[in-house]
């Protein structure tokens, strides 16, 4: 660490090289969203509670224990590194005392990096507002929890890849035939939203598969814009968008890469009730955690060793919620073939390293079983379908048959119900015998053109398909990232002297900061709170004098303002009912 000793932080901070500020800002990059104005900016920026939130939300047990012992060391005054390290060593039952050690030292200097300590190595800081973050903070066991079953073999890999695909598969055509069967009978929607239970059962019965995976399937197509509510004659039911025929004419890798990619993006997990998702603000975060500790491991892992992993690298949200979800969303990966046997499939990796929709399309299809379009059709009104049935074969003819069991291929069979069906769809039985003469493999049977042409006898007449218009796509925010450019910016912003001087020499008339209303007031300091601004602001002070100060906005509410005072180098709190005028200070670089 610098010497001689920094009074303050901000000093601290001037002190640092461009380098080390490079290393600050990587570590924490919300502090360059947007640039800050001056190196006093970037010190009131890096001192506020959801600042340091956000920076502790991403370290692990050890680091807010490291925090703990210093903050509660540095009560009354300052601490020394040596004697901090020995303390937290003194603190944790280590099995290995000497790689400890080493690794609460490396935490100490990361900390130090990210600004939350600061000083020298014989008198070290805390920052004040990190002390109430880290009071309840755990000791943390040592070592620490991991992943540790051996690395698959080839063999293994090729076996994980074979069984994700046979669920990509399932979880495929289950979408594929509720949004067929609700094109021609709209599932009802409960009057509290959502597909009822009785409803759920049928379908699963229906299809054949797990009562979860069935929900699992119909939440992720409905987040996918694939099936919606729509109108029907007299009511409002559940139905494929205008965008489900166009994503079932794609390739089955695109279909599953649409799946994958709002599965990853989405705010909801499965929940008891069907096609009402369940959201929690941190629902994404912790699905991206639970990727990368499935990433990083090299062998097989299971949701309770997971569990302990993320407890300990992220504990600040930890708890029975937390769990809960990320055992839906465990599952939900098992149903959609991004995880099988507690590790990540081929295809599964590729979504863990945000590939792009060509790169999972590419990576799935290798592992699944070829589409065919060629069937036998028996004497018996059965059809044999040898593997899964292409887009443009499937559809009609689950029209004009009912599926009798599923597997790597599967069996219809042609009904007098499924032939009333058919004929609704299209009314002319010598379609749907020419239909069958081009999908079999031989002459089509005597008695199943014989059903045919003896049902269209009595027509029930054609219906036209439900479908609900596409539902708007979800905005999302994009992850906060500080790159080489904005990190280069920042630091040309923070060493250039004269801008900082004239922000501090060049005085501000009270008639250049315009007079508003106290709602224009609000919203203009509410602005600069969001966009971390710099801005001047006219005061009634407590003499009747009117004064303009130059302040950084920290927090609203209660009818005052709480900002840091650039003249005064202390945190104000300001009546809003006094503030008459704002406006920021616009430094370029």
């Amino acid at each position: 660490m610098s010497s001689p000793q920094p009074r303050t932080l901000a000093e601290d901070l001037r002190s640092r090289s461009d380098d080390q500020i490079s290393a600050l800002l990587n570590a924490r990059p919300d502090l360059v969203h947007p640039i800050p104005s001056d190196m006093r900016a970037l010190t009131t920026r890096a001192s506020t509670s959801p600042s340091i939130a956000r920076y502790l939300d991403d370290v692990d047990v050890l680091h807010h224990f490291t925090l703990r012992v210093a903050s509660e060391l540095t009560a009354e005054q300052p601490t020394s590194i040596p004697v901090l390290i020995d303390e937290v060593v003194a603190r944790v039952d280590a099995a290995d005392a000497t790689d400890f050690a080493s690794s609460v030292h490396h935490a100490v200097d990361a900390l130090h990096t990210a600004a939350l300590l600061w000083g020298t190595q014989e008198r070290t800081h805390v920052v004040t507002s990190v002390r109430d973050q880290v009071a309840q903070a755990p000791a943390p066991t040592w070592p620490p929890p991991s992943c540790s079953a051996p690395p698959r073999g080839a063999e293994d890999h090729t076996t994980l890849d074979q069984q994700a695909g046979a669920h990509v598969r399932s979880t495929i055509s289950i979408i594929e035939e509720v949004g067929d069967l609700w094109r021609r009978e709209p599932g009802a929607v409960l009057r509290s939203g959502g597909l009822s239970t009785r409803a759920l059962d049928t379908l699963a019965a229906h299809l054949g598969a797990d009562r979860f995976a069935v929900s699992c399937a119909l939440d992720i197509a409905h987040s996918a814009g694939l099936l919606a509510v729509g109108a029907t004659d007299s009511d409002v039911a559940w139905m494929p968008t205008e965008s489900f025929d166009d994503w079932r004419r794609t390739p089955p890798g695109r279909r599953w890469a649409l799946l994958a990619q709002t599965w990853r993006d989405r705010q909801g997990v499965t929940s008891a009730k069907p096609l009402v998702t369940e959201e929690h603000p941190f629902t994404a975060t912790w699905r991206h955690h639970l990727l990368t500790v499935a990433n990083e491991a090299s062998g097989a892992c299971d949701i309770d060793t997971m569990l302990e992993v993320i407890d300990y690298r992220w504990p600040r949200r930890r708890g029975s919620k937390r769990s809960s979800v990320l055992r839906t969303l465990f599952h939900e990966a098992e149903v959609l073939g991004i995880v099988n046997a507690g590790g990540l499939s081929s295809a599964g990796r590729r979504l863990a390293d945000a590939s792009d929709s060509a790169a999972l399309a590419k990576a799935v299809t290798a592992h699944l079983a070829a589409e065919v379009d060629t069937v036998l059709i028996q004497a018996d009104h059965t059809i044999v379908a040898a593997g899964p049935l292409t887009p443009a074969v499937g559809r009609p003819l689950r029209d004009l048959a009912d599926v009798e069991s599923r597997g790597h291929g599967c069996v219809l069979r042609i009904s007098k119900a499924s032939l009333r069906r058919a004929l609704t769809v299209d009314a002319d039985p010598h379609t749907w015998i020419e239909f069958l003469r081009t999908i079999s493999s031989k002459d089509v049977p005597q008695p199943v053109v014989y059903a045919i042409t003896d049902a269209a006898r009595s027509l029930p007449g054609v219906r036209a398909d439900f479908v609900a218009p596409c539902p708007p796509a979800p905005r999302r925010r994009p992850r906060t990232r500080a790159t080489a450019a904005t990190v280069d910016k920042t630091l040309r912003v923070l060493r250039a002297e004269e801008l900082r001087d004239r922000v501090d020499e060049a005085p501000i008339d009270i008639s250049e900061v315009p007079r508003m209303d106290s709602s224009t007031v609000v919203a203009s300091v509410k602005y600069a709170i969001d966009h971390n601004e710099t801005v001047h602001l006219t005061h009634a002070e407590s003499d009747g004098s009117t004064a303009v100060l130059l302040v950084d906005p920290i927090r609203l509410g209660g009818g005052s303002l709480t900002a840091y005072d650039h003249h005064a180098e202390q945190v104000r709190t300001l009546a809003v009912s006094r503030i008459s005028g704002v406006v920021a200070i616009q430094i370029s670089a």
